[in-house]
């Protein structure tokens, strides 16, 4: 997650989920909380360019991951988000989006509850968007890698970067949100226990 400007912000998300859920088997998220891939046409508005269209976007494509830039531009009054990388993909998974232009936003549910006066966050539109990004979709979006926190060179990157996470997981807690799951609630605890471990790095 990049935050570029009070109006956009890049997520990048992993295109392959190598996470084995507990049994083995994937849980079917996107019938029981998001129908990722059949859009209703009406859903789908070209009327709305991002502010940074996909020419200014690096050339580099890297095939493990997509790129989305999420915009809420006071000109148009509510979010957006494009795909910036990995078109093809997307328009492979999801049949309606091959059919719009390339600047054009894809058409998330999040926005249909958006549009029907009902509250979101960007938690809900990371989630979406992760969710139909991985194949095949995780069984909590909003995973953290422990494995990478391990691997970070230094006691005082892990506290910076286990503080940063707890300080996003913070507000994802504070809503009445369907991504609050146990498996959230078990992340939080070992980055708590990771945190208070590691602070005293950052006082040395």
């Amino acid at each position: 997650v990049f935050g570029r400007s009070t109006e956009e912000m890049l997520v990048t998300v992993y295109n392959n989920n190598y996470t084995v859920p507990e049994g083995g088997e994937v849980a079917d998220i996107a019938a029981e909380k998001l129908e990722l891939v059949n859009f209703d046409p009406i859903m789908v508005d070209q009327e709305h360019p991002p502010g940074s269209p996909s020419r200014t976007q690096p050339s580099e494509i890297d095939e493990e991951f997509t790129t989305y830039l999420i915009g809420c531009y006071e000109t148009y009054q509510r979010p957006f988000v494009w795909v910036r990388t990995a078109h093809a993909r997307l328009a492979e998974r999801c049949a309606m989006y091959g059919t719009v232009e390339r600047d054009s936003p894809i058409p998330l549910h999040v926005f249909t509850r958006y549009m029907s006066n009902q509250v979101i966050s960007v938690w809900d539109i990371v989630a979406e968007i992760v969710l139909l990004t991985m194949e095949p979709p995780p069984t909590n979006p909003f995973e953290v890698d422990h494995t990478f926190l391990d691997n970070l060179p230094s006691a005082a990157e892990q506290a910076m970067a286990s503080g940063a996470l707890l300080h996003a997981f913070q507000s994802l807690l504070a809503m009445d949100s369907v991504w609050v799951t146990d498996a959230i609630l078990r992340d939080v605890k070992h980055l708590s226990l990771r945190h208070i471990h590691t602070l005293p790095s950052l006082l040395a």
